[in-house]
C-alpha cells in the first residue's frame, strides 16, 4: 500500500512537514529576539561611541606629557558632567544614570592616560615629540557627548534587563577586536562600560 493513491502515508507526510515548518519558524523567531549576538547588537552603537571617546585619551595624554600637566582636572570634568546632564535631561534620562555613565568615561580616559604616561616615563624613546592641540581634542570630546547620550537613550528599554551585562560585555569584546585595541585600551573600555547596565 506504500505510495498507493489510497494510502495514508502521503497525508501524514504533509502534516509532518507543516508541523516541522511551523516549529522552525517559531525557533527562528526566538533566536532573533533572545540570542546573545542580537542582544550585543543592541548595545553595539553605544559601545562604539564609548570607544570613539576613549580614542581621544592618547592625544590628551601626549599633551599632558609634554606640558607636564596633571591628569586630574576637576573643573574640566565638571564641565563635561554638566553638559552630559543637560543633554540627558532633554532626553528624559535619569541624571544619576547620566552622571554615572559619564563619570565612567572620564575614569576610563584616566586609565589610558596614566598607562601611557607611565610607559613613556619608563621608555622615553617611545614618547611623543609634538603636542596635539588640546583645545581641538576637547572640541571633539564635546561633540561626542551628545552622541553618547543619544545612544544611551536608545538603549534604555534594555538597560535593566537580565541579559544587559552579558550583552554589553559581548559588544565591548567585539568592538575591541574590530579596532585592534591593545591591553591598555581594552582595560579602558572595560572601565568605560561599567555603568551602562542598571
Amino acid at each position: 500500500m506504500v505510495g498507493s493513491p489510497g494510502g495514508h502515508l502521503p497525508c501524514c507526510s504533509v502534516i509532518r512537514r507543516v508541523v516541522l515548518l511551523a516549529l522552525l519558524a517559531c525557533c527562528a523567531g526566538c533566536g532573533a529576539t533572545t540570542g546573545p549576538d542580537a542582544a550585543a547588537d543592541a548595545w553595539a552603537p553605544v559601545v562604539a561611541v564609548v570607544a570613539d571617546r576613549l580614542a581621544t585619551a592618547d592625544a590628551v595624554a601626549a599633551s599632558k606629557y609634554l606640558s607636564k600637566g596633571a591628569v586630574e582636572d576637576p573643573p574640566r570634568e565638571q564641565v563635561v558632567l554638566d553638559a552630559a546632564t543637560a543633554a540627558g535631561a532633554a532626553r528624559r534620562l535619569d541624571p544619576a544614570v547620566v552622571t554615572a555613565v559619564m563619570g565612567d568615561q572620564i575614569a576610563a580616559s584616566k586609565v589610558v592616560q596614566y598607562g601611557l604616561l607611565e610607559a613613556w616615563t619608563d621608555r622615553p624613546a617611545t614618547a611623543p615629540r609634538t603636542s596635539p592641540d588640546l583645545a581641538g581634542v576637547r572640541t571633539t570630546l564635546d561633540a561626542v557627548t551628545p552622541r553618547l547620550i543619544d545612544a544611551l537613550a536608545a538603549a534604555q528599554p534594555v538597560r535593566t534587563g537580565p541579559a544587559c551585562r552579558g550583552a554589553v560585555t559581548s559588544a565591548a569584546v567585539r568592538v575591541a577586536a574590530a579596532r585592534s585595541l591593545d591591553t591598555l585600551h581594552r582595560r579602558g573600555l572595560e572601565r568605560a562600560v561599567r555603568s551602562l547596565c542598571g
